[in-house]
């Protein structure tokens, strides 16, 4: 008679954070009938963060049903001139992180076999031919597979460079904002701290979030994103009082990242920002999840549960095609990043908006990227992707 390995749960996931979270519900609206443990570091659910993407036909019905905003123009602007773009289908759109959580334990209490745990630290994963063990400080829990979707450490070394940002929801005491058009790029320019600018979703006139951001090559601290952003204030509103709400505040990695490539741990995959879920030249990675948590929950539905030969392959929701383009243009602004506002600039004024959506979103065509190309500044890229050529042939 065979013996049975005995798990905790199926399935645990690491992290209550995008990817985790989309993984879960994309396991419910796969009707995955194994148990799922998500647990997360923090105490309870917060309202921390906005996740923001262009809809289109990979947003998953649910989600579309918890959009906090819509808003069919965006812009961008360089000395006071803006450059608009608009689309009635792709619409820009956020998710609040305390609503994409709210829908994930409403699921939860419908299913007796999934579980979301707070207060739960996990310390290390290790795993055996048979199961993995994922060792927090409260415990041991053990399960079949388990997936990270922590965001990994960022590098002191890199080849990018990093998205640092402050931010303040705030309520004015009079309408200020153009709630029609959410602000991609205000003020765009190039400083000693890299290429900065003001990000800016318009929920009313007097209610907003806004966000100091910078693409460096190094860590900004937050006093001096606060201050950057504190100073740009009086632009954006005039002499008028406001009251914050809330405030966020991250470092984001904008150089190739799949923490999968080298991973010797079968028991174990990433997912997020580690798996590889954020596009390297711009910061978004919501849709990249959506689409990963989407196949590994194909993958996980589809798979036979006593199989000794089944093995949870990782999916890259990034394409090559974009990861080499992006290592190209991030390239070419450590090289001078006062070039930066030219190529956003020279984007927003020749590609025309469904193109520059489509490869925003990973979705675009052959004629799409000719179209990104031509409105590049051909002598930058070219000077950088001949050096490149250089030195792979010579293997430096």
């Amino acid at each position: 008679m065979n013996n049975v390995m005995v798990y905790d749960y199926d399935l645990i996931i690491i992290g209550a954070g995008a990817a985790g979270l989309s993984l879960l519900l994309a396991l419910d609206d796969a009707e995955y009938i194994q148990s799922v443990k998500l647990v997360e570091r923090s105490l309870g659910p917060k309202n921390d963060r906005i996740w923001s993407f262009w809809n289109n036909d990979s947003v998953p019905r649910y989600l579309k049903a918890i959009v906090t905003q819509e808003w069919q123009k965006w812009e961008i602007s360089v000395d006071d001139c803006n450059y608009p773009m608009s689309h009635p289908y792709h619409r820009y759109c956020s998710i609040r992180s305390e609503s994409l959580m709210n829908l994930a334990q409403q699921r939860v209490q419908a299913k007796t076999h999934f579980d979301i745990e707070f207060d739960i630290d996990v310390i290390s994963v290790e795993s055996t031919s048979e199961h993995a063990l994922v060792t927090t400080k409260s415990g041991q829990l053990t399960a079949r597979w388990v997936v990270d979707t922590r965001p990994p450490p960022l590098k002191t070394h890199h080849d990018g460079l990093l998205q640092c940002f402050y931010g303040e929801e705030i309520v004015t005491d009079s309408d200020v904002f153009n709630s029609s058009t959410v602000k991609l790029m205000q003020q765009l320019a190039s400083s000693e701290l890299g290429i900065e600018f003001i990000y800016i979703l318009p929920f009313s006139p007097n209610h907003a979030l806004v966000e100091f951001t910078c693409f460096s090559p190094t860590i900004i601290e937050r006093t001096i994103l606060q201050a950057r952003l504190k100073s740009r204030m009086h632009d954006i509103i005039g002499s008028q009082d406001y009251k914050v709400e809330r405030h966020e505040c991250a470092v984001l990695p904008m150089y190739s990242i799949n923490e999968n490539t080298n991973n010797k741990n079968k028991r174990l995959i990433y997912g997020g920002i580690a798996g590889g879920a954020m596009r390297a030249s711009t910061g978004y990675s919501f849709l990249a999840c959506q689409r990963w948590a989407k196949q590994c929950a194909t993958e996980l539905s589809s798979k036979p549960l006593l199989s000794a030969t089944f093995s949870l392959s990782p999916f890259t929701p990034i394409g090559s095609v974009y990861q080499k383009m992006d290592r190209l243009m991030l390239a070419v602004l450590r090289n001078d990043m006062h070039i930066g506002v030219t190529i956003f600039l020279q984007m927003f004024k020749k590609v025309n908006p469904e193109r520059f959506v489509r490869f925003m979103t990973e979705q675009a065509t052959i004629i799409d990227f000719i179209c990104i190309i031509w409105a590049m500044p051909k002598s930058a890229f070219l000077r950088v992707f001949l050096f490149r050529k250089k030195m792979s042939i010579h293997g430096e």
